[in-house]
């Protein structure tokens, strides 16, 4: 279900950034450790607008701070690789359940965000969908009591059907794949998760069961989950076009090495 994902190209002979993704999504990766230093140099809470920096302010611990910061900068500075719009100059709109979409002039552009302990990442494609979810793994052994309350039957026997050292891995997995599903669908914690499946298939992959998706449009979904520095599984779900079916390629891009690059190679020492 889980594949190992090759650490972001951080050598100077890499292509420049401003990809047109027309071929595939890219997936930046901070890490939290890293906030501080990407922050000194992208213009930090200066970019953001009077209404963020107040629930910047609100939050209480230094952590969630660092995090939230970390999240909004990196998203304003991966789209300015992708449009001709100011880092500062992004705004954001938010959907009936508080997913953001880019506000104002129309680029095509589609990006979700996450942040858990120690990483933050933002996916971009265009014109499509996508979602992305990031947790630590393995779960820890108190979290796998929750899988009758977010999955479904027959997850639940998968789960119990894989080795107890696996468990808290596959647990993680399960539950980045089926949250970057919703978030892209744009429901997030607001869909049930034991309302839908995420299969393993027996070649590999994963494929959703959702009955709220018409039957000819399952196939446009591409699932995956990627390990991430040996310490966090990545969920991805991206809707493709019925104009381009098939498989869409991921990119992991080192936020750190290739939007600051005279800084060193970010992410865990």
């Amino acid at each position: 279900m889980r594949t190992t994902a090759e650490a972001p190209d951080t050598s100077p002979e890499r292509e420049p950034v401003g990809d047109p993704l027309a071929e595939g999504a890219d997936v930046w990766l901070l890490a939290e450790e890293d906030v501080e230093r990407f922050a000194e140099a992208t213009g930090g809470l200066e970019l953001l607008t009077e209404e963020e920096r107040a629930r910047h302010d609100r939050l209480l611990f230094p952590a969630a701070r660092t995090r939230f910061l970390g999240a909004r900068l990196l998203s304003r500075q991966v789209l300015s690789q992708y449009a001709e719009v100011a880092p500062a100059e992004w705004r954001f709109d938010k959907g009936r359940f508080g997913r953001p979409s880019v506000q104002g002039a129309d680029w095509g552009l589609d990006f979700n965000i996450t942040h858990t302990n120690g990483l933050i990442a933002a996916i971009v494609v265009r014109g499509r969908t996508a979602g992305v979810d990031a947790e630590n793994t393995p779960a820890r052994p108190e979290a796998l009591q929750f899988a009758p309350k977010v999955f479904t039957p027959l997850e639940q026997e998968v789960l119990r059907r894989d080795r107890e050292d696996q468990q808290g891995h596959a647990f993680a997995d399960s539950w980045v794949a089926k949250e970057a599903y919703t978030k892209a669908t744009g429901m997030g914690m607001a869909r049930g998760f034991d309302a839908f499946s995420v299969h393993r298939l027996r070649g590999g992959g994963l494929a959703v069961v959702d009955d709220e998706i018409p039957q000819d449009e399952r196939p446009l979904w591409q699932i995956q989950v990627l390990q991430v520095w040996d310490r966090f599984a990545l969920g991805i779900a991206i809707r493709g076009s019925e104009d381009e079916p098939g498989p869409i390629p991921v990119r992991l891009r080192s936020a750190m090495a290739e939007l600051l690059p005279e800084s060193p190679a970010g992410g865990p020492r």
